[in-house]
């Protein structure tokens, strides 16, 4: 920081959830923006923070910036940053250059509320989100980690009875079928560099919808290693649909994830939040 000319105070979180009360209280000690270094996990705490304030520089939007030091990096991606460059986008999260940010939002039936940056799912992705969280072995570590614990978990998933409930601007629609899983998505990645939603955009104030139907083991099996190119979409059972907001029922103990973070259960509601925070960008 210092060989670059930049000025700030370097803040190493010591446990979950400490990055988000650090990022709450940067405003109010004067900071002008928020960098979030680590992955996916570490940029929900800070987004998080940041939304508790509600307020940037000059009581503006919230700024972040991004240096991708994780095991996914899929927010840096969705907004053009090199996954796998730290050192290069630590100027760049320092930058003046900035753009729209929307942020996802999600709310189960108990009154807990989570904000999310790049996409959640519940379900069989949810499955694997809480695998790696709470059961993750040691060959499930690496860059293939993630990949190797869908593998792991598809073994022994059941598909689920899912009704989602899709409200846009032309009214509400529902899809009430039996899914693998069904994920919401405010940018392209998610699952480390997994294209659920190729054409989603991180300021187009529209969630991405993928709904995975009733796949069975070995086509799901046959589709994974396409997720990373976006070939799923070209599967009859699988549906991309863009919403303002959703809700999504089912069996109380169904798992969801958002950001790979494990969040409770269902019924859950997901809405968008257009622009709330700004993000430094190239």
């Amino acid at each position: 920081m210092a060989e670059q000319g930049i000025h700030g105070r370097l803040l190493e979180t010591r446990e979950r959830g400490h990055a988000e009360r650090l990022a709450a209280e940067a405003a109010d000690l004067g900071h002008d923006r928020v960098i979030a270094v680590g992955g996916d996990g570490t940029i929900q705490e800070v987004l998080n923070g940041l939304m508790a304030t509600g307020l940037g520089p000059d009581g503006g939007v919230p700024l972040m910036g991004i240096v991708p030091a994780g095991r996914g990096n899929d927010v840096a991606r969705g907004v053009g940053l090199p996954p796998n460059d730290p050192i290069g986008s630590l100027p760049v999260a320092a930058g003046e250059a900035t753009q729209p940010f929307d942020v996802g939002k999600a709310s189960d039936d108990g009154g807990a509320i989570r904000y999310f940056a790049a996409a959640g799912g519940v379900g069989f992705d949810a499955q694997v989100a809480w695998t790696m969280a709470f059961n993750r072995k040691a060959w499930m570590r690496g860059e293939a980690g993630y990949f190797l614990a869908t593998l792991n978990e598809l073994r022994r998933f059941r598909n689920r009875d899912l009704r989602v409930t899709l409200r846009g601007d032309d009214g509400a629609r529902v899809v009430d079928q039996r899914s693998l899983f069904i994920a919401f998505a405010n940018g392209p990645y998610y699952g480390g560099g997994m294209q659920i939603c190729p054409g989603a955009s991180t300021n187009d104030g529209w969630l991405d919808i993928c709904i995975v139907g009733d796949l069975s083991r070995f086509e799901a099996l046959r589709e994974l290693p396409g997720i990373y190119r976006a070939r799923h979409v070209n599967n009859p059972k699988v549906e991309i649909v863009q919403a303002r907001a959703l809700r999504i029922e089912g069996d109380a103990e169904t798992r969801v994830h958002l950001d790979g973070e494990p969040f409770g259960g269902l019924p859950l509601e997901v809405s968008v939040l257009p622009g709330a925070v700004r993000v430094a960008v190239a």
